[in-house]
């Protein structure tokens, strides 16, 4: 009989070791190179072992990442402190996966760790897809994180109706995500080009001195080609635009951002903004349309050394380093970041963008899942995440993970970032940016009043979100 179960061991252990996995034919995300079969380490075949670590039992965890160099190096430094969780990565858009998420909810196609902005997460929880952060894990998170960036993924949530919720006291507040990095728009500016202009590389502290220079330098010509521009910036990207309005007080969604019924798009303070976009800011870049002022046609004169300021963000840096130098690595022009000009003495606020990692709440392994975002908010692995993606890492002290401190460009990042506020994370956010773009817009065209384009955005947000008459 023992002769038997040991001949039986042996002949289970043989096929759990050369057991491999025909090629699912039902995926419908299918690899459009797959080999005929994937052997592999996978639960399918039965319970695995990894053998060479004392015969411990493996389990596999799906992660989601947009970034090939950051998911295989995070995987593989994981790997040595975790052996026995295997770690399968598909590459994922951050901001395609709270959809994608939804897609595959309860099925074998679901991941079990997702990276996606803060601002998804009231979606997400109205979808019922987040699984709550343990108490251990929460404070670690509270303790190291950026306070602003741990409240974009705090929230108190009523799960019989899978929605967030006031925190009355009725319900107890948890942590959904962990923030991985901040970002924000700030001013990027041109050394060489303002030391030839003004005789100083310095950037200017106040938008009244840029715009009494631009109306010195400044060229007039074909929009597009011979006239020099001062400054630009994406008039129609209410994202990058929201410096403008709470420069003048603009509070989006009341005090907390969390009331729908206060978008205040037609405030005064709005209004007030508005104005000063069209009849101060516009004729210092030569009337042109908005339309001219596109987001791309604007990156393309900076990174041509051709435009002293822009309002941008860290995911351009990588841009403007490769665009700076030639080929032999000579500097073709010195640049800069730093924290938006003051407008009449106040310091603008600009939106704060977030990368939240999260675990599903469907996952099988949550145990793993959550070991693995605890790696991804380390020391080590936001340090993997700087150096593949020149993202921020979003703590309160950055100089734990080498070379974020000397940045000279996340640094001015962060020096904006102590003036933002996160992008408020209930679901009628996603109504806001078209109706306040168009805003934006009409107003600095002058095709509408400020107070016209105010009230006309006020109105199509009240009707989108049901507060219509």
């Amino acid at each position: 009989m023992k002769k038997f179960l040991l001949i039986f061991a042996a002949f289970v252990l043989t096929l759990t070791l050369a057991g491999c996995k025909p090629e699912d034919t039902t995926d419908p995300d299918p690899d459009p190179d797959p080999d005929p079969e994937v052997c592999e380490n996978d639960a399918a075949l039965g319970t695995l072992y990894n053998f060479d670590e004392n015969q411990t039992e493996a389990v596999t965890i799906k992660v989601w990442l947009d970034d090939q160099t950051y998911a295989e190096e995070l995987i593989a430094a994981f790997n040595v402190q975790y052996p026995d969780i295997n770690v399968v990565w598909e590459e994922v858009g951050a901001v395609d996966t709270r959809q994608r998420l939804e897609l595959y909810a309860g099925s074998d196609y679901a991941a079990d760790v997702v990276v996606f902005p803060h601002d998804h997460i009231g979606a997400a929880l109205t979808s019922n897809l987040l699984y709550p952060f343990p108490d251990a894990q929460r404070t670690d998170v509270q303790t190291r994180m950026i306070g602003s960036a741990v409240e974009t993924a705090t929230s108190c949530y009523d799960p019989a109706n899978n929605t967030a919720v006031a925190c009355d006291g009725n319900f107890d507040s948890e942590l959904f995500g962990a923030p991985l990095s901040g970002e924000s728009v700030a001013l990027f500016y041109n050394k060489t080009l303002l030391n030839e202009l003004n005789g100083s590389p310095d950037a200017e502290g106040t938008w009244e001195e840029i715009i009494a220079n631009a109306m010195i330098h400044n060229t007039v010509g074909d929009e597009t080609t011979d006239a020099f521009s001062y400054f630009r910036l994406d008039v129609g990207n209410a994202y990058d635009m929201h410096f403008a309005g709470t420069a003048f007080g603009f509070d989006l969604f009341g005090e907390n951002h969390l009331d729908k019924t206060m978008a205040n798009l037609d405030s005064v303070e709005m209004v007030n903004a508005l104005t000063w976009l069209n009849e101060d800011l516009r004729p210092a870049l030569n009337n042109y349309n908005s339309s001219t002022l596109d987001g791309e046609s604007n990156r393309t004169a900076f990174e041509n050394g051709e435009l002293p300021y822009i309002i941008d963000g860290p995911w351009s840096i990588s841009r403007y380093k490769e665009a700076s130098v030639d080929e032999d690595d000579n500097v073709l022009f010195e640049w800069g970041v730093t924290k938006i000009p003051t407008i009449g003495g106040v310091q603008p606020v600009t939106f704060s963008g977030v990368q939240i990692a999260a675990v599903y709440k469907g996952t099988n392994e949550a145990t793993a899942a959550f070991t693995f975002v605890e790696f991804m908010t380390s020391d080590e692995g936001l340090a993997i995440m700087y150096a593949a993606t020149n993202k921020l890492p979003a703590l309160k002290d950055v100089s734990t993970v080498a070379g974020v401190a000397a940045d000279e460009y996340l640094s001015g990042i962060s020096a904006q970032l102590a003036f933002s506020h996160p992008m408020p994370i209930i679901p009628e956010m996603g109504n806001f940016w078209s109706n306040a773009g168009t805003m934006y817009s009409s107003a600095w065209n002058g095709t509408a009043t400020p107070q016209e384009a105010a009230d006309t955005a006020q109105e199509g947000f009240d009707s989108q979100v049901g507060l219509g008459s």
